[in-house]
Parts: C-alpha cells; sequence; structure tokens
C-alpha cells in the first residue's frame, strides 16, 4: 500500500509528538526557578554541541520547565527544546533536525538553588562539572560580604580600617609636604 501522506506532514507528527510528550511531562517550576533551569539547558547544550554559551539564544517556553532554545548550526537557524524534569533528568531535543535527543542527570544542591550536572561530551574538550544558580538578589551579595568579611586575616582587616580613616583621623599619618 503506497504511503499517501504528506512529506511534510510526516516530518511535522514527529515533532508535534515531541513537543505533546515534554508537555505531558513537564514539571510545575523546581525551586531553583526558571533563570536555573534554562542555564542549565544552555550549559547542557553548549557541552552536547561544543558551542559557546553566548551563542545560544532564549526563544520561549513551551510549558512548565520547558524552554525553546535557538541557534545557528549547520548553516541555518535551529531550535532545541530542553525540559527540565522534576526526577533529575534534563531532556534535550533538536527541534529542527530530530537527529538529537539526550537526557543528562542532574542533581540539586543541598539548598535546592543551585543544579549540578556530570556530562562530557567526545567532541568537546570541555569536561567540568556544570553548575546553574540563579541569579543572586541584591541581599544575598550584602549577605555574603557579610559573611566573608571576618574570614580574612584580621592585619587585613585593619589595614584596611587604617587607610580608610581620613588624615584627620589619623594621628599617625605623615603631614602633607608643603605645610
Amino acid at each position: 500500500m503506497p504511503n499517501t501522506m504528506h512529506p511534510l506532514t510526516r516530518l511535522l507528527l514527529p515533532a508535534l509528538a515531541a513537543v505533546l510528550f515534554l508537555l505531558a511531562v513537564a514539571p510545575q517550576a523546581q525551586a531553583a526557578g526558571d533563570d536555573a533551569n534554562l542555564s542549565l539547558c544552555k550549559q547542557v547544550l553548549s557541552r552536547l554541541l561544543c558551542k559557546k554559551m553566548n551563542e545560544f539564544g532564549y526563544v520561549g517556553k513551551a510549558g512548565d520547565g520547558v524552554y525553546i532554545i535557538s541557534m545557528f548550526y549547520a548553516s541555518k537557524n535551529s531550535e532545541y527544546l530542553c525540559a527540565v524534569m522534576p526526577d533529575g533528568q534534563v531532556v534535550v531535543q533538536d527541534r529542527t533536525w530530530h537527529a538529537t535527543r539526550r537526557v543528562i542527570p542532574y542533581t540539586p544542591d543541598s539548598d535546592g538553588k543551585c543544579l549540578n550536572a556530570t556530562f562530557s561530551s567526545p567532541e568537546c574538550p570541555n569536561s567540568r562539572p556544570i553548575k546553574a544558580c540563579p541569579a543572586k538578589s541584591s541581599t544575598d551579595v550584602k549577605e555574603q560580604v557579610k559573611e566573608t568579611f571576618w574570614v580574612r586575616p584580621i592585619p587585613q582587616i585593619l589595614e584596611e580600617e587604617y587607610r580608610a580613616m581620613s588624615p584627620q583621623q589619623n594621628a599617625t599619618a605623615p603631614a602633607a609636604p608643603g605645610k
């Protein structure tokens, strides 16, 4: 029996099935948030394709935890679907070529803010662990400064305080020349 399906329909059906699958199993947003999930997706794609992070663009969200990421690959624009699953897996599928589908495990850190993955690709020499964290807020930065202030050696802290004082407050400072 001859195949009567239109060639375009044969290409779109697997893509539609993949999108529906990813939407059906997409998790609610995790504690890490969209920033960390998107960063994890871009870092995994960067490692998978051995490309720089700035070569990927965020297109949009296909659902909770499912992102559409684009890049210029093989002489045309390509799109990838990336789903961050609650069971500790990142599912990446090439939306343009349908040739690539990878599942990479990840683990949240003890705070539940950062996501860590260990993944290497034979094409890419970079094999460091992947760590994706949400952007720090101004209060997080202030707390980190407070925590790290007293970790420094006491002589260094005293030297900084000494230099920060004005010449009138500092009785041991040398007199200004010309007086």
